[in-house]
């Protein structure tokens, strides 16, 4: 039946950019990258990508800037919500609502909670196996928390730490929209929800974490003993990074 994989070309406020596929189809979450480090992470996976289904979060450039070089190199399909597609221009794009069919995957846009035109997170259903996407939110909604849970893959946002920021060189106004209902996840808040959501088998990616009010120890730190201090069993840990995003997972059918 085939194996569903999940790599992260980057993650953080310089670009963003998500690979999931199967053997029939590749699906992208976001392109602020460039076409070049694509190019060197699909050579570095051996995967060859003549098409794509890219899906867009929110219109923010490093979730989108490079969208049109994409578009250039390969036949892409471009799905995101009305608003973020009129937002980037994007005219010949797919609106989307609820819920997606490519191939083999179900894809759910859930809306957040964050400063952009209508932004979401995806839950991808391929085969009895699950993986959320979802970075750039200032509170967690119901929704997402019942969409996700059980996860076999959760790529959550772990922004800041709050102590870190608050007494960082951000400037005050920055700080507030950080912290706001329209910001960023803290780790504490991404604990806490990844508390709800996971499963002992659950692999959890911490994502878009801030170079400047963050550290990848700090993070993976917060929310393993909020994890441990529950008794709540996952399957691994790890921080995407803004270089070299994560390592590839591999899921069978389940």
């Amino acid at each position: 039946m085939g194996s569903l994989h999940f790599a992260m070309i980057s993650s953080g406020s310089r670009g963003n950019s998500t690979l999931i596929w199967d053997e029939d189809d590749v699906i992208i979450i976001d392109f602020g990258i460039t076409l070049r480090k694509l190019i060197n992470r699909l050579e570095e996976i051996k995967l060859e990508m003549a098409s794509a289904s890219l899906f867009i979060s929110h219109e923010h450039t490093d979730h989108s800037r490079g969208i049109p070089y994409l578009s250039r190199r390969h036949s892409v399909d471009i799905y995101s919500r009305e608003a973020t597609l009129s937002a980037l221009r994007i005219k010949d794009g797919y609106g989307i609502r609820e819920r997606t069919a490519i191939g083999n995957f179900s894809i759910t846009s859930v809306q957040v909670s964050h400063d952009a035109a209508d932004p979401v997170g995806y839950v991808l259903k391929w085969r009895g196996r699950k993986i959320t996407v979802v970075s750039d939110l200032g509170v967690v909604p119901d929704r997402l928390l019942e969409e996700a849970n059980g996860s076999d893959i959760l790529a959550f946002e772990a922004n800041h730490d709050v102590d870190m920021l608050k007494h960082g060189r951000y400037p005050l106004q920055l700080q507030k929209r950080i912290l706001g209902r329209q910001g960023h996840l803290s780790n504490d808040q991404s604990a806490e929800a990844i508390s709800q959501i996971a499963s002992s088998r659950t692999h959890i990616v911490l994502t878009h974490l801030s170079q400047e009010n963050n550290t990848p120890a700090r993070a993976a730190e917060t929310v393993k003993a909020y994890l441990d201090n529950r008794g709540i069993a996952y399957g691994s840990l790890e921080c995407a990074t803004q270089e070299h995003g994560t390592a590839v997972y591999d899921l069978e059918a389940d």
